[in-house]
């Protein structure tokens, strides 16, 4: 195992106070609740610094390499650290994943990925898109296809590993690799013809996310063997506690009319919340189309790729009618600090604080935890 691994992990079994982390999930647990709280949960997020002792690797050099990976998990992912989370002070919970990026899925249908420099996984149609024909014909019971042997593979070396370390087990959630979600998935699969699909070719459209959302729902079956959670009834992703099992992938929806949303879409995405529970998460602007994820019978949490950029008030008051969480809501150091975010908001929601540097996520969360009296 590589020297500065074995010293990180040793660290953290070291240094992490256990007692802390289950109060940090039953925080985040009791907010997608609606609990009544004295504090919401936040997550600083923040360039990583370039004075640490433990550095992380360059992206490219960790898909192939478990250690490499598991060592930046607890370094940084989404501009967040597990292990500088233990001098900040803030409320993320540790998790880490097979990380391969959201070709997964995709890998499994024929896809052809290609991956260049720091960057992840990626489909490239060098031949063209896949054919309904081929996603037809896949074998979606047959989990040596495409890249799942290589996740699973990453899993049980997870598992090796820290069963070493204890205590860092015991408040390390293993979880679910980026399956993303049928119509993500399908736009993967055959890049922008899907849209004219959608009108020319609706229901072969209709039949691949059929099969898409059934593959999607086997995997996450098949993968519930490796992944560790520690909440019944609920997961990680994106370094937040989320409720449910899984959570959909719906970036590419941003693109269609709610209209063709429900027609189209939902019903596929309504089947995997109700096989598995989970939420829907969608980046960019999304008013256009989020109340429909909202009137998903069966969703229990959204969470935004970038809630500055939308109204989170006024979803806010609709989700709160279904008790559905909301994961990422971007505060600003006022809101946080003046307690205005808690004011509008006071629990359904958890929060994230984009910091400008590491210092300044350690200085506006320790002011936020001694005006709510936990720090």
């Amino acid at each position: 195992m590589l020297d500065e691994l074995k010293e990180l992990l040793k660290y953290l079994e070291e240094n992490i106070n256990v007692d802390e982390f289950l109060m940090r999930d039953q925080l985040h647990k009791s907010a997608l609740s609606y609990e009544n709280l004295k504090r919401l949960p936040v997550i600083a997020s923040y360039p990583y610094p370039d004075e640490q002792k433990f550095i992380p690797y360059p992206h490219g050099e960790v898909f192939d390499d478990p250690e490499k990976m598991l060592y930046n998990q607890f370094l940084s992912t989404f501009d967040q650290s597990p292990f500088l989370s233990l001098e900040v002070g803030d409320d993320l919970p540790f998790s880490i994943r097979a990380d391969f990026g959201c070709v997964l899925i995709a890998s499994v249908f024929g896809a052809n990925i290609e991956r260049q420099g720091d960057n992840p996984p990626w489909v490239r149609h060098r031949k063209g898109p896949v054919s309904y024909e081929q996603i037809k014909n896949t074998d979606i019971d047959d989990h040596s296809l495409g890249m799942i042997p290589k996740a699973a593979q990453r899993y049980e070396f997870y598992r090796d590993v820290l069963k070493e370390y204890p205590r860092l087990e015991s408040v390390t959630s293993v979880t679910l690799s980026d399956l993303q979600g049928p119509f993500d998935n399908l736009e993967l699969l055959r890049g922008s013809e899907v849209f004219l699909d959608m009108s020319l070719r609706r229901e072969e459209v209709k039949e691949s996310l059929r099969i898409l959302a059934g593959a999607q729902i086997k995997l996450v079956k098949y993968f519930s063997h490796y992944v560790n959670e520690k909440i019944p009834g609920y997961s990680h992703q994106h370094g937040f506690l989320i409720a449910g099992e899984v959570l959909i992938r719906s970036d590419t929806s941003i693109m269609i009319s709610p209209d063709m949303y429900r027609e189209i879409i939902a019903p596929f995405d309504e089947k995997i919340l109700r096989h598995l529970s989970g939420g829907i998460h969608s980046c960019g602007n999304v008013d256009n189309i989020v109340k429909e994820y909202l009137n998903l019978k069966s969703i229990r949490c959204f969470d935004y790729g970038q809630s500055e950029m939308n109204d989170v008030w006024v979803l806010y008051n609709i989700a709160k009618q279904k008790k559905a969480g909301l994961t990422r809501i971007a505060v600003s150091e006022e809101e946080l600090i003046s307690g205005s975010a808690l004011d509008k908001m006071p629990t359904g929601v958890s929060l994230i604080f984009r910091a400008s540097s590491f210092e300044h996520a350690k200085s506006v969360i320790k002011d936020y935890m001694k005006g709510t009296n936990h720090g």
